[in-house]
């Protein structure tokens, strides 16, 4: 039975709390696309539903995927570090590093390490956030509100794409060692750990008390 640090379990924490926000955030986006969408569609169906009905409707979806996202991060953190005492000691070094950080730079961080899904989730918002404010307009045609509504989200998208560029040279020029291929020393230290390993084994077969076995003959 392995005894757990207190950085291991604050890293478990950590990542599995992470895992529940993003399942609740599905859950939450799927509950308000249902509620915005279902009364358009069936909307005798709705008028029928109770309160008690809407808010269990409402809580189940957020409930059911923020259980789902936090153990999958927990068995997604175990499998990383625990499969060998390397990756365990690599995670949790990035953990430290992590937690370190004042929050505005681990808001940077983030933004930098995961902005291919910002700007696909802003350009999302930005498509639709077009549509309502065109779709307002009572006089122009669906056909002249859709390419109205397409340009202002390509406007958008290339604000979205500057920003990801410039985003991508400020952490290059910040931080520099993420940049430069380590996989050489990874192998180096792997190496020297085995190699560790073999000769601590051998050490300790060294220091056991020699054992003289007697031969008996009929």
């Amino acid at each position: 039975m392995k005894l757990l640090t207190d950085e291991e379990i604050e890293a478990h924490s950590y990542h599995t709390t992470v895992g529940g926000l993003k399942g609740l955030t599905a859950g939450l986006l799927i509950s308000g696309l249902f509620f915005k969408l279902g009364p358009r569609r069936y909307p005798n169906f709705f008028k029928s539903l109770t309160w008690s009905v809407r808010t269990a409707i409402f809580i189940s979806p957020p409930t059911v995927l923020t259980t789902i996202g936090a153990e999958e991060a927990s068995n997604a953190f175990d499998r990383e570090i625990y499969s060998s005492e390397y990756d365990s000691r690599v995670k949790l070094e990035e953990y430290q590093k992590w937690a370190k950080l004042p929050f505005s730079q681990k808001f940077t961080t983030t933004l930098i390490d995961h902005k291919y899904k910002f700007i696909v989730g802003a350009w999302a918002a930005s498509l639709y956030g077009s549509w309502v404010y065109v779709d307002r307009d009572p006089i122009m045609t669906k056909t002249q509100k859709i390419v109205q509504a397409r340009m202002y989200a390509q406007f958008l998208t290339v604000g979205l794409l500057l920003g990801s560029i410039g985003l991508s040279l400020y952490d290059e020029r910040n931080h520099p060692e993420k940049y430069i291929d380590n996989k050489k020393d990874d192998w180096e230290l792997l190496l020297k750990e085995e190699e560790d390993r073999i000769n601590n084994e051998k050490q300790q077969q060294a220091n056991k008390p020699y054992q003289r076995t007697r031969i008996y003959k009929d």
